[in-house]
């Protein structure tokens, strides 16, 4: 896992729940997410880091960080 990747991700997690504070062991629910909220997520993650995401991806991560890892899983290299 590289840490500039991570804070990249981070940094677009962040953005979308902005203005709340973000961290690894966020949860979801922690964060007032939404199904709106994640789906912009999603396209977010997408669009910045090319990975192909789907839906129930983001269903299935327990906290920031788990999803982090499952992007930088999928990423290209």
């Amino acid at each position: 896992m590289s840490n500039e990747q991570a804070n990249s991700l981070m940094s677009v997690i962040t953005q979308v729940f902005a203005p709340l504070e973000v961290s690894p062991d966020s949860t979801f629910d922690d964060l007032g997410a939404t199904s709106v909220s994640l789906l912009r997520l999603m396209v977010s993650l997408q669009s910045s880091f090319d990975v192909d995401l789907d839906v129930v991806d983001m269903f299935t991560v327990r906290n920031v960080g788990e999803l982090i890892q499952l992007v930088q899983e999928r990423m290209p290299r």
